[in-house]
């Protein structure tokens, strides 16, 4: 009876050898067949000066140019002062865009009703909403574009046009095409 259990130990023992062997072998081709998968629960944590960015969705695929497809994205970007949320309704789409030769994020595209909330870090305050169609985030200018009819809300003031442009790094907003701006004087300055 012992050797019988020796014996499935040594058989299990090399079969696990061989699996381990030929995966590792085929990863090659495992990285051509990653192509069209398609995966559930899916979430990307990015990390880079000054800021940490984490997408998630209810599923992901890689499609053949190996750029990612998110449905019903979800995007967080944390920088030292502020946080940033990004959401879309269950017919959002996101897409991830990465540099071939270097394999580093360049884009991120989100489309669908799109709803941004920019938060203070240390209250978690909303200190700016901003709804559109199409959000996308450019890495090498570390900005946020807003397109497809956005509207910025500030507290009571509105800002919207054909295209708003927010830097990240300067805290700069660029209002482009039919400017509409609503704004009020704050309380209690008697202005």
């Amino acid at each position: 009876m012992k050797r019988e259990i020796k014996n499935l130990f040594f058989f299990g023992f090399i079969f696990i050898i061989i699996i381990f062997f030929t995966c590792c072998s085929k990863k090659k081709k495992e990285e051509v067949n990653l192509k069209n998968e398609k995966f559930t629960g899916f979430s990307l944590k990015h990390f880079s000066h000054n800021c940490l960015l984490t997408l998630y969705g209810e599923s992901a695929e890689i499609t053949e140019n190996k750029n990612t497809k998110i449905s019903s994205p979800t995007l967080s970007l944390k920088t030292e002062t502020e946080i940033i949320e990004i959401k879309t309704d269950k017919e959002g789409k996101g897409e991830i865009k990465v540099d071939p030769e270097n394999k580093k994020l360049k884009e991120i595209i989100i489309t669908g009703k799109v709803i941004i909330l920019y938060k203070d870090k240390k209250t978690e305050n909303v200190t700016m909403e901003i709804i559109c169609g199409k959000a996308t985030y450019i890495e090498a200018k570390k900005e946020m574009i807003f397109e497809e009819n956005p509207l910025i809300k500030r507290g009571k003031n509105k800002f919207s046009g054909e295209r708003i442009i927010y830097n990240i790094d300067k805290n700069t907003i660029e209002i482009k095409g039919n400017v509409n701006v609503e704004i009020y004087p704050e309380e209690g300055t008697g202005k």
